[in-house]
């Protein structure tokens, strides 16, 4: 692998808040190029690892636009890239020391002192600009090892127009928050599913995925006519990975074996859950202080006993109590509202199911709750605050 990519060009002007420019090397094509390319710029004291945001046109002399050359290839090939020229918009995303030349071999031991760092200058006029090659995306990204235990860079992909790999220290990638998104049909799921996988194949963390979509434990469809379906992390990685279900009919329907169901008692919902909730169920203030007189008057199933109380025994409560007839009324529906959407309520079960998903976890094993038909906003909301 040679040292450095193609030439394409060098900086003629820029700066820090807006980007580079970069103006298009004579052998080069503007059709060559694509936004979104990778490119390094090579400054006198860093390599500024870049993307390209825009490719334009440009003349050195406006007259030449006004009676423009038609038909004379000749005098095109002498216009080109001089007296008319592509110009690029290159935007700086990390610098890397100059000192980490690209033939060094890298270890994860010393991805610390790569020289790796957010961008904070620009490189001087006329540096140049060289297609990102393998090694390049190495020190960015690093590389994945597999005779290596103690690596974590895991490959998630390449980008478009390019056969080099992109991988994610998947030690680092657990350590804080992280999210994918993106447009409706652009693979979130599918990125999500390769992310999970190498979680699971490399043993990093334990997982446990809110399957809303009923996407991510067993087999899910796919835009590939040739292979619609695709594998979920059940059939991947058999008995690593624990399927529970809220909808066990829907799990059996679509031939998932061994899914566990799942029940949530009334007993388990907590006033907390109902205040996260509070949007969804349109409770006010109000309502909620009720819900705390009653849970400490009815005791721990004061759910149920409230379910079961006519309106008669709610003014009596509320009178001996001093509490509000009309807010612990309105608080009755809702949670009947609530009982009716989410059939997987009990007023008591005898298994704690979310014992059982904190067992399989603690013992290494990951865990995909499918919420088959009861995928509405509120059953996902109650089941995951609950759980979490």
């Amino acid at each position: 692998m040679s040292k450095k990519g193609s030439f394409l060009g060098i900086i003629t002007q820029g700066s820090l808040s807006t980007g580079l420019e970069m103006r298009l090397d004579p052998s080069r094509s503007v059709e060559d190029l694509r936004v979104g390319r990778f490119v390094v710029v090579e400054g006198k004291q860093a390599r500024f690892f870049s993307m390209l945001t825009d490719v334009t046109l440009q003349a050195a002399n406006p007259s030449i636009l006004l009676n423009p050359p038609s038909g004379d290839d000749f005098l095109l090939n002498v216009l080109s890239g001089g007296s008319t020229f592509g110009t690029v918009k290159v935007q700086p995303m990390l610098m890397l020391e100059r000192e980490n030349t690209i033939d060094e071999p890298l270890s994860d031991s010393d991805e610390d002192s790569s020289g790796l760092r957010p961008v904070k200058t620009i490189p001087s006029h006329f540096s140049p600009v060289f297609e990102a090659v393998g090694r390049d995306f190495a020190l960015v990204f690093g590389e994945e090892n597999a005779l290596d235990p103690t690596n974590n860079h895991f490959e998630v992909g390449k980008p478009l127009n390019m056969e080099t790999p992109i991988c994610v220290d998947l030690g680092r990638f657990v350590e804080r928050s992280n999210g994918i998104f993106g447009k409706s049909g652009t693979g979130k799921s599918f990125l999500t599913r390769i992310f999970l996988a190498g979680l699971i194949h490399r043993d990093i963390a334990s997982v446990l995925v809110f399957d809303m979509h009923n996407e991510y434990g067993w087999q899910a469809m796919s835009e590939n006519r040739s292979a619609p379906r695709v594998k979920g992390l059940k059939q991947l990685f058999g008995h690593k990975v624990v399927v529970f279900s809220l909808d066990r009919e829907s799990s059996k329907a679509r031939g998932i074996p061994d899914a566990h169901e799942l029940y949530i008692g009334y007993n388990q919902i907590e006033i907390e859950d109902l205040d996260l909730l509070k949007g969804e169920l349109a409770l006010s203030e109000a309502t909620l202080e009720n819900a705390y007189i009653a849970r400490e008057k009815l005791g721990q199933d004061w759910i149920a006993t409230l379910l079961d109380m006519s309106g008669e025994e709610i003014d009596e409560f509320t009178q001996m109590h001093k509490g509000h007839p009309t807010a612990l009324k309105t608080l009755q529906r809702r949670l009947n509202t609530v009982v009716q959407k989410t059939p997987y309520l009990r007023p008591r079960v005898n298994h704690n199911y979310i014992e059982e998903i904190l067992a399989h976890i603690s013992d290494g094993k990951h865990v995909v709750l499918e919420f088959g038909r009861q995928n509405n906003l509120l059953s996902y909301m109650l089941a995951t605050n609950i759980i979490t």
